[in-house]
């Protein structure tokens, strides 16, 4: 019987179909084996900057990154500041023997950043808040925050919204929320201390169900139109579950929820959100947290709206990891919009796949 090497147990356990795997160390190219199918993999020697690395690949992000007889781990996740620092690795795989000495130190430098710490052995996972004081032959696993809920808590709650603002300092004066749909979100809105709110729906059946829920709040103004980056008319694709129509043709969201299934298009009206709030008479100043909850298509809203944004204290927005629309932003994509304008991602929630999830940003 063939036993499979460790990370490669954890990443069938883990991982979707399509990640990014990447493996640095002597002897690397080899070391996926029959993992390799249906990845992309790359593998080389340990650099001096795995920041540099990285780029010099044209890499945004790493799924699965193993460290395999580099005989110096710390040092390789120390060139790694920046991706440490965004969250823009997921899993991070070495044994004791590539964290020597260094364990507790590889440990501070990984909870620092927000990573969880496990040991897997005897094909056991075990979460340590500090290293193993025994050391025994085993390999550790550092998880991204967002992946917390998902893997092991099953828990498939979103933010919370008064939780979220309050940790980060938030104090909202109203919120704007993009794809809207049927307004669901208000409740929470409403615990979090904000009442005004402007919610915009592009889809026209959509926002009779949305107007009418609404109809009589003063708080809470219904438009119907699509947040775009230009006036316009644009074609707006519909899917048997009306929460993923987007402005964006689905791609990879086909395959992973099959059962949701195009209906149909339609022509929808398009404008950049300055306009939209211009034409309807409505004052920035009123309005503090933009949310985005529109399948894809937030690059396009972001870049409608650039000199608007550092009028905004925080952005909460659906982020995509992997392509699940044609031509969509994904998270490293929002991060070069927001961060120009005084924006730090401070949260990011994936609870129920690898490849979406929900980011926080806040304007410091």
């Amino acid at each position: 019987m063939t036993i499979q090497p460790p990370d490669q147990l954890l990443q069938k356990r883990f991982l979707p179909n399509s990640c990014q795997l990447v493996t640095l160390g002597r002897q690397a190219d080899g070391w996926h084996g029959e993992n390799a199918a249906g990845h992309q993999v790359l593998a080389g020697e340990a650099p001096a900057s795995l920041d540099r690395w990285v780029a010099d690949h044209g890499l945004r992000h790493i799924d699965w990154l193993t460290l395999h007889r580099t005989g110096r781990a710390h040092a390789v996740l120390e060139g790694a500041t920046e991706l440490l620092r965004l969250r823009r690795i997921d899993f991070i795989q070495f044994d004791g023997d590539e964290a020597g000495d260094d364990l507790p130190a590889l440990y501070a430098l990984l909870q620092r950043n927000g990573y969880s710490l496990f040991r897997f052995a005897e094909r056991n996972l075990k979460h340590f808040r500090a290293p193993p004081a025994d050391r025994p032959p085993c390999t550790h696993l550092a998880v991204a925050p967002r992946h917390w809920k998902r893997l092991f808590s099953r828990d498939t709650t979103m933010f919370d919204h008064r939780e979220l603002f309050s940790r980060h300092g938030v104090v909202p004066r109203g919120t704007i929320h993009v794809g809207a749909h049927e307004g669901d979100e208000y409740p929470g809105y409403v615990a979090a201390g904000c009442r005004r709110v402007l919610f915009i729906e592009a889809d026209p059946d959509t926002f009779s169900r949305l107007s009418p829920r609404f109809a009589g709040n003063p708080d809470v103004i219904c438009l119907n139109i699509a947040v775009a980056e230009t006036s316009g008319r644009a074609v707006f694709s519909r899917m048997s579950g009306d929460q993923a129509n987007s402005l964006l043709r689905p791609k990879g969201h086909l395959d992973l929820y099959p059962h949701i299934v195009p209906t149909g298009t339609i022509e929808v009206e398009t404008a950049p959100l300055p306009r939209i709030l211009t034409d309807n008479g409505l004052d920035i100043g009123d309005y503090n947290v933009l949310t985005m909850d529109v399948q894809g298509a937030e690059r396009l809203v972001l870049d409608g709206c650039d000199a608007l944004l550092p009028r905004f204290d925080a952005v909460q927005t659906e982020v995509n990891y992997k392509e699940l629309y044609e031509g969509c932003g994904l998270i490293a994509d929002l991060d070069d919009r927001l961060f120009p304008h005084g924006f730090e991602r401070v949260e990011e929630i994936s609870p129920y796949h690898h490849s979406w999830g929900d980011a926080f940003y806040v304007r410091r």
